[in-house]
């Protein structure tokens, strides 16, 4: 199983993964006072230009944001109508065969001519190269008004100022304003300038052909000509004034959907707190994964502050282990946000989920990048306080694989926070139960070395199949963890685990702190010097899941507060 983005803990931690920082990425404070610089820099004046300045972003947003669809449904439709182009010419074998009114060279060497404009513009559309309104409009009328030459060119063989085909002319208006919704001037341009073929053409082929001319003097053919553009016109009117109100529809709800310099477009996330969305960044012109404050929690002060708390500890971490915010913002409405890109790959939960026990070397691997990322962490004064399978995302770095990325910094400490208090009560419980160290599961004040006994349930996790301590209740679990020791991982199929990496789980897992690794760093240089030997390795093959209570993982399990 794979997914773009790291899958998210049950309440508040929805963050998925990215893989790189953009170089001076903002904190919410530095935002803050660049905000207020600018309002101020023009004087009294300031905070109506910022907003008209931010109203004529918002604008240009949109407006790219429309573009962008255009593109992509114009692209759409030059295929379905090659397609359909191409098709009808079975209805002119049908004329031929059965009226014998024309050649049918004639119908399908114009055809054969219309499908190279056409499959140009296929080709334009998708190559990277962006392309202006200006650019779009050309292609709109140009391909449009080609189709319709066409058709007006089939009708001068047959049946003339009277012809039926008349009718493709419309079926041809129809299908590019259902697809291409546009204002008014616009659509009365793009649609009306195609539309002016049919009867061009057939004035133009009377002074060519005197069976034309000859319908022009006629009262019956003249009046079907005339009723045809009527009907025309008509149905001109009509597609204007319905695209028209599609525009506006659709130009509402892009303004609904955006968020700053964001057009939401798929949300992948919801927790206690917030929800991350697929969202394409106008500027990057590619996908990031955006997590918003829900509208429910903002006026909650401590969740607002919990909110900026994790894009301040993320934003302050740098290891290539750790997500990291590359953008963080406040909309004009007080929507509070905060951007990541999109990573393909899997959460090690999933991971072990699907292909059983990891073998010594890969557990290692993965083991040590988490133990790198969390040594930033705490040389830094954070403690992350939810380590879990649920946020280790497993990706892929170029040609390295199983590069992992540490998310989910919700409910971090900031050991030097003065405000940490407020967030907080005494006896408070932080964490997912299956993880949680002791000291965390009475509610007592943690360190860094909490974070290295939850990081050891993980490498338990990882060896075995399922955390340390697999009771059925969340309250049996924190039992377990405060005054039961783990299982030993060298029985069953395990046996040949390297007694010096069981060692260095087993330290983690220390019900005392102090008899634990003091810090990730310490972890860290432990896990290098381990050595599992040529004879210890297993193959190269997942292990397969034990098929017996002990080694089910555990459904992910709910944050407590």
């Amino acid at each position: 199983m794979s997914s773009r983005s790291a899958s998210m803990s049950n309440q508040g931690s929805d963050q998925p993964a990215r893989t790189e920082t953009s170089p001076g990425a903002p904190t919410p404070d530095s935002t803050a006072v660049r905000s207020a610089s600018r309002d101020n820099s023009a004087g009294g004046t300031g905070p109506v230009t910022s907003r008209a300045r931010l109203a004529l972003e918002h604008q240009q947003r949109v407006d790219q944001e429309e573009l962008t669809s255009d593109t992509l449904r114009l692209r759409w439709l030059s295929i379905v109508g090659a397609i359909a182009w191409a098709v009808f010419a079975l209805q002119d074998w049908m004329v031929v065969h059965f009226v014998g009114s024309s050649s049918l060279d004639w119908f399908w060497t114009i055809r054969a001519g219309g499908l190279l404009p056409i499959g140009y513009v296929v080709y334009r559309l998708h190559r990277r190269k962006p392309l202006t309104r200006a650019g779009i409009t050309y292609l709109d009328i140009g391909i449009f008004t080609l189709v319709q030459t066409g058709i007006a060119l089939m009708c001068v063989r047959y049946e003339g100022i009277a012809s039926r085909y008349v009718t493709g002319i419309m079926v041809a208006l129809i299908a590019r304003s259902s697809v291409l919704a546009a204002p008014w001037k616009r659509g009365l341009t793009v649609m009306g300038i195609p539309l002016l073929t049919f009867p061009l053409v057939m004035v133009g082929a009377a002074f060519f052909r005197p069976d034309i001319r000859a319908q022009f003097a006629n009262t019956d053919s003249l009046s079907i000509f005339l009723q045809n553009i009527f009907v025309l016109v008509a149905s001109l009117g009509v597609c204007v004034w319905g695209g028209h109100g599609n525009w506006a529809l659709r130009r509402q709800l892009f303004e609904a959907r955006s968020i700053g310099k964001y057009r939401l477009k798929e949300r992948i996330g919801r927790g206690g707190m917030g929800e991350v969305w697929v969202a394409y960044h106008t500027g990057l012109r590619r996908d990031v994964a955006l997590k918003i404050l829900r509208t429910d929690q903002d006026a909650n002060p401590v969740s607002v502050r919990r909110f900026e708390q994790e894009v301040s500890a993320t934003s302050l971490l740098t290891h290539p282990n750790t997500v990291r915010v590359f953008d963080y913002g406040v909309t004009e409405d007080g929507i509070r946000f905060y951007a990541m890109e999109l990573l393909s790959g899997q959460t090690l939960y999933e991971l072990v989920w699907h292909q059983g026990p990891l073998e010594a070397s890969r557990v290692l691997h993965i083991g040590r990048q988490i133990a790198r990322a969390l040594a930033e962490a705490h040389a830094r004064g954070i403690v992350h306080r939810d380590i879990k399978p649920e946020n280790v995302f497993v990706t892929r770095a170029g040609d390295e694989p199983d590069f992992v990325k540490v998310l989910d910094f919700g409910i971090a400490k900031l050991t030097q926070d003065t405000d940490e208090g407020t967030l907080t009560r005494t006896g408070a419980i932080f964490g997912t139960p299956a993880y949680m160290s002791p000291e965390a599961t009475n509610g007592r004040t943690v360190d860094a070395r909490s974070d290295v006994y939850s990081l050891g349930c993980v490498l338990y996790f990882m060896l075995a199949g399922h955390p340390p301590f697999a009771e059925s209740s969340p309250a049996e679990v924190l039992f377990a963890h405060a005054h039961r020791e783990p299982p030993s991982l060298r029985i069953g199929r395990r046996a040949r685990l390297p007694a010096n990496l069981e060692q260095v789980v087993m330290r983690c897992l220390n019900k005392a702190p102090e008899d634990r690794y003091s810090n990730a760093s310490e972890l860290v240089r432990a896990l290098s010097a381990v050595d599992i030997g040529t004879s210890a390795r297993e193959s190269t093959h997942p292990i397969e899941m034990e098929q017996d209570s002990e080694s089910s993982v555990l459904a992910p399990t709910t944050r407590r507060a």
